[in-house]
């Protein structure tokens, strides 16, 4: 019988033992050597396993750490402007030695109201992130008119930059099954960031197509577009674009469309257009409608 150790950071883990058949040749120098460096190679892999596992966990503490600190620069900063504003605005309605007209009231309950949605929809945006991150997303599809419910959010967001939404949606497009509520929130994320990040009276142009079994949705702008090294980082969360009127969005509108679509089994991307501009797309996967038969009137017997 022969046995080699096998040793990691100075210290016995295990062994491996060879033992000899009866009849069998006794071992040889040589078989020494060679179950030597069968051990060696052993301990060597184990190593490598042990400091890979380290690398991998001290990267996920990195990136939770980033993910931390960015969590806490962008909510302080998007919390704390309208909180201020709204203790501002009721700080006013409070004082007793200021008469403020009926339209300061006004003005005052109406900035309150704004920044209060505003904080609600923070709010649902964290909550919409932190369900993606946890894998909790399940869209309740049903079939429905994509075209339709871009004119609905077009119609909506028709003031985001100024100048409006226009749509072209191909015609004769057929139903696609997708989660309304969700991707209404996809299409409304990307208007929302194009106004932003586009000059005021530049038209923002929404289109849907079908293209190799999926529905393509584009929303296009004419603003200054993308620099090409943000394009990979765009969809990720707490990454904070600058919008046109130079202020930091909150990093949360893209990574949510793009947990939603992939949710949805379909694919996202950013991209420059010829010309000047940007393009964010996505897809629907397209499916099969289920057969509707149709009815006849009933004739007078």
């Amino acid at each position: 019988m022969r046995s080699v150790g096998i040793g990691l950071k100075g210290q016995r883990i295990g062994a491996i033992v060879l033992v000899r058949r009866p009849g069998a040749t006794a071992f040889s120098t040589s078989d020494d050597r060679l179950l030597s460096a069968v051990a060696n190679q052993l301990a060597l892999t184990l190593e490598r396993l042990r400091l890979q596992r380290e690398a991998t966990e001290a990267e996920i503490l990195r990136k939770t750490d980033e993910l931390r600190t960015a969590l806490l620069n962008a909510v302080s900063h998007d919390l704390r402007t309208p909180l201020s504003s709204i203790i501002a605005s009721a700080g006013s309605l409070l004082q007793t030695d200021v008469q403020w007209s009926d339209e300061e009231r006004r003005e005052f309950a109406r900035a309150i109201e704004q920044d209060a949605e505003r904080l609600n929809r923070l709010v649902g945006n964290l909550l919409d992130l932190s369900r993606i991150e946890a894998g909790s997303i399940r869209p309740e599809k049903a079939w429905h008119d994509l075209g339709s419910l871009i004119d609905e959010v077009a119609g909506r967001l028709g003031g985001t930059n100024g100048e409006g939404v226009a749509v072209d949606v191909a015609a004769g497009l057929p139903p696609v099954s997708f989660d309304y509520v969700e991707i209404d929130q996809v299409l409304t994320n990307l208007i929302e960031n194009a106004g932003k990040h586009t000059p005021r009276t530049t038209e923002i142009t929404v289109t849907a197509r079908v293209e190799d079994g999926e529905a393509v949705v584009v929303v296009s702008d004419r603003g200054a577009g993308i620099p090409p090294e943000t394009i990979p980082r765009l969809f990720e969360p707490f990454y904070r674009g600058r919008g046109a009127d130079g202020t930091l969005g909150s990093g949360l509108g893209l990574a949510i469309a793009r947990g939603l679509v992939e949710a949805h089994g379909g694919r996202i991307w950013a991209e420059n257009r010829p010309g000047g501009g940007a393009r964010f797309a996505f897809t629907l996967p397209m499916g099969e409608p289920p057969f509707l038969p149709v009815k006849r009137p009933e004739t007078a017997a």
